[in-house]
């Protein structure tokens, strides 16, 4: 017996549906804002707008909101540092963000890492939390380079859904790193800078002008003053004789040569701190010599930070007179920033 094939269409007393067979699913349905496009068993097709995309198969209210643009700024001037605060008001308590930053409109693209620091790529950790990033107080996005307009933009995570893709930026610039230094005497502004004294032996003798180095720099971790000579000591060129430079106190010893801070101080900053042996009293000297020596430092960035140094000089019997002892003297500035 041959039984007949029926097929069933779906219908009720008021409709009868006669085409229902599965094709490819490759229409495109579109508007002059959106296109839908679709496959069965596939998620391969997009629904976009000028605002948003979102993958076919995944529910909208799984999907994280884009965040609107953060704040960045540079209030307090820095040179590798922006600080960067989120505008997420309405977002679940729960919802994370990723931070990214670019000097060049995203054709290089920082990613902030949990630690503030940027970085090439980025993990699931970089991923913050509003209260994590700083909440309404903000975060230092740290790193940067001088000088450089950086835009910054957000993405945000929620739950099990799907993370939302980058929102719009916004902008700012650091700025410039400064150093500033100069040296001079108590007697002259301009050089030569001449600090002649006239020694008598067995006494100790003070130079008749004071060293007086100058900074201002917003080196936000400080930096040193260092300072050297050409002789190791004052040397006689007609006699071939030095009296060598020491660290002693000179009222204790026959003879020797060496330097002595005798204030640091600055308008705003620092401060500035005399270090030993230079920061001796009454005659006590630190050795001068051909390599450098810190002689005074300085935390964070300083404006008008000064240093005064005397040079101290004792000859005793064994040295013969002369009048071309000498010596050069260079004063140097390491910033660290």
């Amino acid at each position: 017996m041959v039984l007949p094939f029926l097929a069933a269409a779906p219908s009720s007393a008021n409709y009868t549906l006669r085409s229902y067979d599965f094709v490819s699913g490759s229409g495109s349905p579109s508007s002059s804002s959106y296109q839908l496009q679709a496959a069965a068993g596939s998620q391969g097709g997009v629904l976009s707008s000028s605002t948003y995309r979102l993958p076919i198969g995944v529910k909208a209210s799984l999907t994280a909101a884009t965040p609107p643009a953060p704040t960045v700024t540079n209030p307090s001037g820095n040179y590798d540092q922006l600080k960067v605060v989120l505008n997420v008001s309405g977002f679940p308590t729960d919802t994370k963000y990723l931070i990214a930053a670019s000097p060049d409109s995203f054709t290089t693209t920082y990613y902030v890492h949990a630690d503030q620091t940027i970085g090439l790529s980025s993990s699931i950790s970089d991923y913050q939390t509003y209260t994590a990033w700083g909440g309404a107080s903000g975060v230092m996005i740290i790193g940067l380079q001088p000088s450089t307009t950086y835009q910054v933009k957000v993405a945000a995570l929620q739950g099990a859904g799907t993370g939302s893709g980058f929102g719009p930026t916004a902008a700012a610039a650091t700025v410039a790193t400064t150093l500033t230094f100069a040296v001079s005497t108590s007697l002259t502004a301009t050089p030569p800078f001449a600090v002649s004294v006239s020694m008598t032996p067995g006494a100790v003798a003070t130079t008749a002008a004071s060293i007086i180095g100058t900074v201002t720099t917003n080196a936000k971790n400080g930096g040193l003053l260092l300072i050297k000579d050409q002789n190791a000591g004052l040397t006689s060129t007609s006699r071939s004789f030095t009296i060598a430079s020491v660290t002693a106190d000179l009222a204790a010893t026959n003879a020797g040569y060496g330097g002595q801070i005798a204030s640091v101080s600055q308008t705003s900053g620092g401060p500035m701190v005399s270090l030993s042996p230079y920061n001796g009293t009454v005659s006590a000297v630190g050795q001068i010599s051909t390599a450098y020596q810190s002689i005074a430092s300085f935390a964070s960035a300083v404006t008008a930070g000064s240093l005064t140094m005397n040079l101290l000089a004792k000859s005793d019997t064994s040295a013969p007179p002369a009048n071309d002892y000498a010596d050069t003297i260079t004063l140097t500035i390491a910033p660290i920033f």
